[in-house]
């Protein structure tokens, strides 16, 4: 039997993240105390399981030390490392890094754990953060990921021990809406009419599909009472299309509206395995974003109110959907 375009591109996510990580190991034993504190991560579509032939590897770098403590922040170390990283990058033929890796930066733990600082809007700390929470994998020193998602998840979870019974984690919903917020204003600012016809096009529909559904199946498993920081890792440690039947799994009300948008997701995933997307075509062009309009509606508008009217004390507090 044939597989479907979400196990199939699952799969070989899923080999590559293998072969990256086997990389990464070789190259950076663990044994050697320099590396012990260094967690790395992978977000986009490997984060998502979810890569295509032109996909690049979106990587985070985080210091378990304050990086003034931290011997691989020191300059002649981190060039290094990101050297062998690059050869790795360039052996297993992904596309250059993006902005010609400007973000290939360690961020310490002071700084990414530091929520709600003014600090995090500036330093990539909160971007680094949520996409953590929302869209990653671990590439390199699993139990340094485990660790920092346990020590963040914690961070949200600070009223928790006084409020048990009524506790809604109402600061991480805010900073993924926030979140949320922050890529749409990003994507009005950043729009360039030097872009050709598909990177501007491509650019938008990503909004609305892998963004969108990155942010918003996250925000669905939380809207449950009796919710608690185990929970919420087991949630992180997913992808969106498996926060969605985790979602369906518990609402019966819910699975064909996840079927539905499982569907409209396999339409997108189809499009990114092509190199022509067809945007140079008006026709072409305006069905791509009827998909979008449909998925947005899909999601917003009928997953979330549904799951919201099943949690009216949340909703109430939300007031969102």
């Amino acid at each position: 039997m044939e597989k479907g375009i979400i196990e199939s591109t699952r799969e070989n996510s899923q080999n590559i993240l293998s072969k990256i990580r086997e990389q990464l190991r070789e190259r950076f034993p663990l044994e050697n105390e320099k590396y012990k504190n260094i967690c790395v991560y992978a977000c986009g579509s490997l984060g998502r399981l979810e890569m295509s032939e032109n996909s690049d590897l979106d990587l985070f770098f985080v210091s378990l030390h304050n990086c003034g403590e931290d011997p691989m922040c020191q300059n002649l170390n981190k060039y290094k490392f990101f050297s062998k990283l690059y050869d790795i990058n360039c052996a297993m033929e992904f596309p250059e890094p993006s902005k010609c890796g400007e973000y290939w930066e360690f961020i310490n733990k002071d700084d990414f754990l530091d929520i709600g600082s003014r600090k995090e809007d500036f330093n990539n700390s909160f971007t680094a953060r949520l996409l953590f929470l929302l869209e990653s994998k671990p590439i390199y020193n699993e139990e340094a990921f485990d660790w920092l998602l346990k020590e963040t998840v914690s961070k949200y979870f600070t009223d928790y021990a006084d409020h048990r019974d009524e506790f809604y984690p109402l600061f991480l919903i805010n900073d993924i809406l926030r979140y949320w917020y922050t890529l749409t204003l990003n994507y009005e600012y950043r729009r360039d009419d030097a872009d050709d016809v598909h990177k501007k096009n491509w650019k938008r529909l990503k909004l609305k599909y892998a963004r969108l559904l990155t942010c918003f199946s996250m925000i669905a498993c939380l809207y449950r009472r009796n919710i608690t920081s185990e929970y919420v890792v087991e949630c992180i440690k997913m992808t969106p299309l498996e926060r969605l039947d985790k979602v369906a799994s518990k609402n019966t009300e819910l699975r064909g509206i996840v079927e539905s948008i499982k569907k409209e997701y396999e339409w997108f995933l189809n499009l990114r395995q092509t190199r022509d997307n067809g945007f140079d075509e008006k026709e072409k062009r305006e069905e791509a974003f009827r998909h979008a309009d449909k998925f947005h509606e899909l999601v917003l508008h009928q997953l979330l109110n549904q799951v919201s009217q099943a949690n009216p004390q949340l909703r109430k507090r939300m007031d969102l959907f």
